[in-house]
């Protein structure tokens, strides 16, 4: 039949599928995506397209632009998220160039999802996909395409040929976007009868180009920076059954060796793909190497669990099922928190997976509080643990304060399950929650005495730098080197001679008491030589720290907080809309 023939549409049961990059941090100020076409511009349909915009910061002013041409501009508060309607002609559905790219700028960091929806006549089920938007900082100029045979995918998960009107529709696309503000040389290399062939061609400032690239196209380069996103419209999986596939590829500096392969409920038939440099990478779980099917698909022996998998060489790693296309988020790319964002219009379960160290796995927050009900499953051979936390916000952080971890969101409906990788938000775990800016160390010009530091420097809004911690201390060390001396927030009771912190944390206003220390040779002194500490800041003398008279003048160094994301302040369910 022909895939144009609407009786063979209506039995088509649209599922959901978003499949989100994977980086250490996904904000930024510059953004650069498109739209692809969603089910088939061709059928009639009602179709709604939107970009999220969360802010970090307050006072955020963003620019959406369309065409080249500025659309819309809207002011956020930090943790307030806006939704930007955009119009159908912004589909890319068209091979060739296309000036249908959409920019979104901002003057402080911003995070950006994209999401599209397509209702399907007078269906119940939905074509729904959800991208998170990477900032122009997260591409590159060479990015490995997978190398996803259409027909293959059909035989795997249907068990039958992919019939001829699925074959003739059936190609993945490739949508290549200039993210940079000049002419673009994009070099792409086919597999094509047992050689390479490359095609060079230019793309002009934040224009686009679709090409076809099923199971032959499988590397891009340019000569300045690029987005890549590779889709299909409505990929059948399964009798009956097509996903749209949206999926921004993260350029080769992203990939990794080491993953912990999460296992999704209700999925019985899974797949696992690799995209790599070198034909000869193979992948292997628990020292044994698995095999691939002839159409490159790798199977693991146990689906019931998360499983931990480790390449011969630093690939990328898809987990393909029936509704279902996630990047597996390499071991070298975990986070410490994450914002979660799920798409409130659709019905179903929402839950996140976490994967965290068993140790530390109590630890785990969502929102301000700790999660007390997690039911964690060891998972063989590794350090780690799984868990499946249940949704019930549009807008959550999961976060741990000591340790890094891998979240992934599911949603589902009655007749599918789909998920990705949520948004990082920072990378370094922080015992107080999600960082946004990273706290800094200050060396002050003026030599001052230990109390005129103090006040000093809560004067500027900061504090005396207080390294309670080896890694603190490290920390410091690598940021400052001169010959003279520096106080720092540490002095002795006078009632009870003991030493203590003078630092003033987010949950507290109570001094600290001290369990890390790094006293030079002979400190700390008695106590009618030194009431206060200063640090050595040099390297030769290894920071160490030093009891002075506290009357002394000495160059404070100063701790400038890091600032916190609060999300608690997001609107429910969107605090503006905006049409572009």
């Amino acid at each position: 039949k022909s895939r144009s023939d609407p009786v063979m549409f209506v039995i088509l049961l649209i599922a959901s599928m978003f499949s989100q990059g994977l980086v250490t941090v996904s904000y930024g100020k510059d953004f650069i995506t498109a739209f692809p076409e969603n089910v088939g511009y061709f059928y009639p349909y009602t179709l709604i397209k939107s970009l999220r915009v969360t802010a970090l910061h307050n006072d955020t002013t963003f620019t959406v632009h369309f065409n080249n041409t500025q659309k819309t501009s809207s002011v956020l508060e930090s943790g307030e998220t806006a939704n930007v309607s955009i119009p159908k002609t912004a589909e890319v559905h068209q091979l060739g160039s296309s000036s249908n790219s959409i920019r979104i700028t901002s003057e402080k960091d911003i995070v950006v999802q994209s999401f599209s929806q397509t209702n399907i006549g007078t269906l119940p089920e939905k074509s729904v996909q959800t991208s998170v938007v990477q900032p122009i900082t997260n591409l590159g100029k060479q990015y490995l395409i997978p190398l996803l045979n259409h027909s293959d995918l059909i035989q795997t998960f249907s068990g039958s040929p992919a019939p001829l009107w699925s074959q003739r529709y059936g190609s993945f696309k490739l949508i290549i976007i200039n993210a940079e503000d000049t002419k673009n040389m994009v070099t792409i290399f086919r597999n094509i009868s047992a050689s390479v062939q490359e095609q060079k061609f230019w793309i002009s400032s934040y224009q686009l180009i679709q090409l076809q690239a099923n199971a032959s196209l499988f590397k891009v380069k340019s000569s300045h920076k690029v987005a890549v996103i590779l889709t299909h419209p409505c990929l059948e999986m399964t009798a009956c059954k097509c996903n749209m596939i949206v999926n921004q590829i993260l350029p080769t500096e992203f990939h990794g060796q080491n993953f912990v392969v999460p296992y999704i409920p209700g999925i019985t038939q899974s797949r696992l793909l690799i995209t790599s440099n070198d034909k000869s990478t193979s992948l292997s779980h628990s020292n044994v190497q698995l095999q691939p099917s002839p159409s490159g698909l790798l199977s693991l022996s146990d689906q019931t669990k998360s499983q931990y998998v480790n390449a011969s060489g630093n690939v990328s790693l898809t987990l393909i099922s029936s509704g279902l296309f996630i990047e597996v988020i390499p071991e070298n790319m975990f986070a410490a928190c994450y914002l979660l964002q799920v798409y409130s219009d659709i019905s179903g379960s929402k839950k996140a997976i976490v994967i965290a160290e068993t140790s530390s796995k109590t630890n785990l927050h969502k929102q301000n509080s700790p999660i007390t009900n997690a039911k964690w499953t060891e998972i063989t051979g590794t350090k780690y643990s799984s868990a499946i936390i249940p949704l019930t916000e549009q807008y959550t952080f999961i976060w741990h304060p000591s340790s890094k971890i891998a979240v992934y969101i599911l949603e589902n409906t009655d007749t599918t399950v789909y998920g990705g990788p949520p948004i990082p938000i920072n990378t370094q775990p922080d015992e107080f929650g999600c960082v946004v800016i990273p706290g800094q160390f200050e060396v002050e010009s003026e030599p001052l005495s230990w109390t005129e530091s103090l006040a000093h420097c809560t004067s500027l809004q900061k504090h005396l730098a207080c390294p309670t911690t080896e890694d603190i201390q490290m920390e410091l060390a690598n940021t400052v080197n001169t010959t003279e001396e520096g106080w720092i927030g540490l002095r002795r009771s006078l009632m009870t001679t003991d030493w203590y912190w003078q630092r003033q944390t987010p949950s507290s206003t109570s001094s600290s008491s001290v369990d890390y220390v790094h006293w030079a040779e002979g400190h700390p002194q008695e106590i009618l030589k030194g009431l206060c500490a200063s640090l050595l800041l040099n390297q030769d003398d290894e920071y160490k720290w030093k009891s002075a008279k506290c009357c002394e003048k000495k160059r404070p160094v100063c701790y400038k907080p890091p600032i916190y994301f609060n999300p608690l302040s997001v609107c429910d369910p969107i605090c503006q809309n905006t049409v572009l």
